[in-house]
């Protein structure tokens, strides 16, 4: 099941939460991520279950890792670098991995919330930086998302799909990640039920990481977008992923795989795209406001969302234009003209 799946995924990069013991990384590296020279972090056994990260040695180098204590279990930070090609400079990645408190209630969003709040007293201020994996919160008013994408965070991180999602609701139901079954399923180790209509499972990126993700690559894998709500990932069948794959998905795991694209490695522009870069003179992203140049007059620009929705449209007439997205969710939109594509970040 887990070659079935990650073998359709292939990411360079894999960060797993609720790892029981120091068998599984040697097993994933030699018996599912066959398709790369991976490698496994080193297994710390914390209390409860723990953090580790897989990641393919031909694209990057393990640095260093650093267990974070809590009242409930441990929070990883793990550090990666690019490795270099044609001479050019190494980005280095910092990624935290977090399992935080699980269930519904005032009392468990309150000890999110200090998990949370633990980690941003020690987080790092390497630029590029990725907080991520299963971290049960119910919504965006709860005060351990508050901690990582408010205006008072200790480090402001971006959700890339914005703020207005709502839980158990057909409008939302494309960004579910939990759970992939109705009923518990002993034949496949257990885990919990309930259906998909919770969206526990994140990547959060730092505001200099924003700009380096792929237009609609942040999705979970398998979830076609059909409102199941309290039914199985196969219930009615899966219009995205063959039958033997929703069964692989409603069996390995009751989460789906939460996947992103990011562009890394300090690569040298050529001319189309210093001229596309060119074009935002300032922006006010915390306004929403973008002020474009002169390049693009006489042109149609379009801006998208992270789910390929249209939120703006114009054709420039003058030297500058302020295109404003006031209106729109924090996150990452993509500004479109014949030029190419701009990304652009709006964090409230």
């Amino acid at each position: 099941m887990f070659h079935l799946i990650l073998d359709s995924l292939r990411p360079d990069i894999m960060v797993c939460q609720e790892v029981d013991d120091a068998s599984m990384g040697p097993r994933f590296v030699t018996d599912v991520l066959t398709w790369a020279p991976f490698a496994s972090s080193p297994f710390i056994d914390g209390p409860d279950t723990d953090n580790q990260l897989l990641y393919d040695q031909s694209k990057f180098t393990f640095i260093s890792q650093r267990r974070i204590p809590t009242t409930l279990r441990d929070l990883a930070e793990f550090v990666v670098a690019t490795i270099p090609e044609n001479g050019v400079q190494p980005d280095t990645i910092v990624i935290y991995s977090m399992h935080l408190k699980a269930s519904d209630g005032s009392s468990e969003a309150a000890q999110r919330a200090s998990e949370i709040n633990t980690l941003m007293s020690s987080i790092s201020s390497q630029r590029y930086a990725l907080l991520c994996g299963d971290l049960n919160m119910y919504g965006t008013n709860e005060a351990a998302y508050k901690a990582i994408t408010g205006v008072s965070a200790v480090r402001r991180f971006i959700d890339p799909l914005g703020t207005t999602w709502v839980r158990n609701t057909a409008a939302s139901a494309a960004i579910y990640t939990q759970c992939t079954r109705n009923v518990t399923l002993g034949a496949c180790g257990g885990g919990v039920d309930g259906g998909l209509d919770d969206r526990f499972d994140y990547i959060f990126v730092s505001e200099a990481l924003a700009t380096r993700f792929v237009p609609a690559s942040y999705k979970p894998f398998g979830n076609d977008g059909l409102p199941r709500l309290n039914a199985s990932i196969d219930e009615p069948p899966n219009t995205l992923v063959s039958a033997s794959m929703a069964a692989a998905l409603k069996c390995a795991s009751d989460h789906l795989p939460l996947s992103v694209d990011i562009v890394v490695g300090e690569t040298p522009a050529d001319v189309n795209e210093e001229n596309v870069l060119a074009i935002v003179l300032s922006a006010n992203p915390s306004s929403g406001r973008f002020l474009v140049s002169q390049r693009l007059a006489g042109t149609a620009i379009s801006v998208y969302n992270m789910n390929g929705k249209q939120v703006y449209n114009t054709i420039v007439q003058s030297e500058t234009i302020m295109i404003d997205l006031t209106a729109q969710p924090s996150g990452i939109y993509h500004l479109r003209c014949n030029e190419g594509v701009v990304q652009l970040s709006i964090v409230r």
